[in-house]
């Protein structure tokens, strides 16, 4: 076989491959009469967060963080969330680094800590987590913990 007849060849098998990588089903005909599979959106309570901590200062903006990350992991996960159900957070114990000890100091600075209940439907489930580190804070765990909230009631 001579040189042009191998640039044929070539030129034939990369026509054939960009024509097969052009079709939009693997088969290359698109499925006919079957309907779309039915989307089941699953409904989880509205979460409502409390602060009992005894003697605690909980930064304002923490229970806004804990409803803000058990939002967006119900969205994640395909969830709507119900205006009629309702789930309680109270936290329990909390313990936030001042930002700059955490930063210079990091670990040694001690840790964020959130402790919290959480009551749906005459159940209760416990959720805490905590951060030693010196780039992840408070606000960064509060919507962990929500995340963590979701994942129990959902």
């Amino acid at each position: 076989m001579s040189l042009k007849n191998y640039f044929g060849v070539f030129v034939a098998s990369a026509a054939l491959m960009i024509a097969g990588c052009a079709s939009t089903t693997p088969g290359g005909t698109a499925p006919v009469g079957t309907a779309p599979a039915a989307v089941v959106v699953t409904e989880v309570p509205t979460l409502k967060v409390a602060v009992d901590c005894g003697k605690c200062e909980v930064k304002p903006t923490i229970p806004g963080l804990i409803v803000e990350g058990y939002n967006e992991a119900a969205a994640k996960a395909g969830h709507k969330v119900s205006a009629t159900k309702e789930a309680n957070l109270v936290i329990k114990e909390y313990t936030a680094r001042n930002d700059a000890a955490r930063f210079l100091a990091g670990a040694l600075a001690g840790k964020d800590e959130i402790k919290a209940v959480i009551t749906y439907q005459g159940k209760t489930h416990a959720v805490e987590d905590y951060y030693r580190n010196a780039w992840l804070g408070i606000d960064v765990l509060a919507k962990k913990i929500g995340e963590m909230t979701h994942a129990q009631i959902k």
